[in-house]
């Protein structure tokens, strides 16, 4: 088989070769748009980041106005909120440290620990359709967390900051740990423009992120699968020929695999290649499924990487993840993406407004009908539907961007009609 790759390197190289051998530069060639063989609906990128950044360095890109004894009052007062060091004992880790949050008395944050969460978000996210909850709760390990919510305030991400046992190990200084989650980074690429290139943003954040000492900790790199042609199936069978091996001194050895099998209840089956904690684990899950599509083939393959102490996760990640998927996994290389950000979007739309409709017809189906059949005409009945209407969004419209043939086409009138209820 071959050896695990290094993280720590880009796997790819500078420039690749245009039409008649000509150089091109700049963005890797899965950024590209290189596209699927023919006939296949797939995308592929950036799903989950998560890391840490210097505070200082940020608040310094933010405004040249701080000095540096600025700086460290403000390191000074965010050094006293938070998990304190404990002797070591039954309660608290080999380095004597107590890092469980619930341990402390949580203190609200002050105007100035907002004031720094508020350069952070504005440095990184600002623009992105994305805003900072008002107030902040306790983090894990870090005094104070905010969450990043979109527009329909649905949690996509977090700024935490603050405690003495977050202080960076090189330099003793405060770090800030940020994470987008899929939709956190499904705003960022869009950043309000549909048509927005998302490989040029991504690059932005990589640069952004590199003149801050950042380090990441997780990113997710996801393969999208529209038509299943690559099942949860397929994946078993591929750990199954060794396909997933890898080498550990001499010999070769098999990650751990688990598997998730609905039993043919239509909410989707999972299989798992390594375990949530290593340095890798890849998922393997029938999102149409997931997402309330019985019928839908959507897969999506998903891959989590983390960083170690042995092996740190380098920001080339970001500009080039397809590549970094296929190099964790010499069998994936059929990963490729065809289609943009917007399009998935689109794709997870018509599985959630499919199964609100079968849902809306199984339970109320046989009410309307007979209010319908009960009404003396057609204008009675509509007025009806308009006064038991509420004036909220629902959930599944709250991130998609649905449209009237989205919800025409997931009407199925041929869905047995023994499902309605009375």
């Amino acid at each position: 088989m071959f050896d695990a790759p290094n993280l720590n390197t880009s796997p790819h190289t500078g420039c690749i070769q245009g039409d008649a051998g000509t150089a091109l530069t700049g963005l890797p060639l899965s950024n590209r748009g290189v596209d699927s063989p023919e006939g296949m609906k797939t995308w592929a990128g950036i799903d989950w980041v998560a890391g840490s950044v210097d505070l200082f360095d940020v608040l310094r890109e933010v405004s040249d106005t701080y000095s540096w004894r600025d700086l460290e009052t403000i390191g000074e007062h965010l050094k006293c909120f938070g998990p304190k060091p404990k002797p070591k004992g039954s309660e608290a880790d080999e380095n004597g440290e107590l890092v469980v949050g619930s341990q402390y008395v949580f203190v609200p944050a002050d105007a100035n620990v907002r004031a720094c969460a508020l350069d952070v978000f504005q440095y990184f996210f600002e623009g992105c359709a994305m805003q900072l909850s008002r107030d902040a709760g306790p983090g894990k390990f870090y005094a104070y967390r905010y969450m990043l919510r979109n527009l329909q305030d649905q949690p996509c991400g977090m700024i935490e900051l603050g405690g003495s046992l977050t202080l960076r190990k090189d330099t003793g200084r405060p770090s800030v740990r940020i994470e987008l989650t899929g939709l956190g980074c499904s705003l960022f690429e869009q950043r309000g423009n549909a048509s927005a290139d998302h490989a040029q943003l991504w690059c932005a954040f990589r640069a952004k992120l590199e003149r801050v000492g950042a380090q990441l900790t997780r990113v997710d790199v996801a393969y999208d699968d529209f038509l299943g042609v690559n099942s949860v199936k397929h994946a078993e069978c591929m750990w199954d020929l060794g396909e997933f091996d890898y080498k550990f001194g001499p010999e070769m050895k098999r990650p751990e695999a688990k598997e998730f099998n609905d039993k043919g209840s239509g909410k989707g089956c999972t299989f798992y290649v390594g375990n949530s904690s290593s340095e890798k684990q890849l998922r393997v899950y029938e999102k149409g499924k997931q997402l309330g599509d019985r019928e839908s083939p959507w897969v999506r393959w998903e891959l989590q990487f983390r960083s170690s102490t042995r092996k740190k996760l380098s920001l080339d990640i970001l500009t080039d993840p397809m590549a970094y998927m296929r190099g964790a996994f010499e069998c994936l290389d059929f990963v490729a993406s065809c289609m943009k950000r917007l399009e998935v979007t689109g794709e997870a739309s018509k599985a959630c407004i499919k199964s609100v409709m079968r849902h809306a017809r199984r339970m109320y189906g046989a009410t309307f009908h007979q209010l319908r059949l009960l009404a003396p005409d057609r204008e009675s009945f509509l007025q009806l539907i308009e006064r038991l209407e509420t004036e909220k969004v629902p959930r599944w419209a709250k991130t998609g961007r649905p449209t009237w043939d989205d919800v025409f086409v997931s009407n199925d009138p041929t869905e047995s009609s023994s499902e309605s209820s009375t």
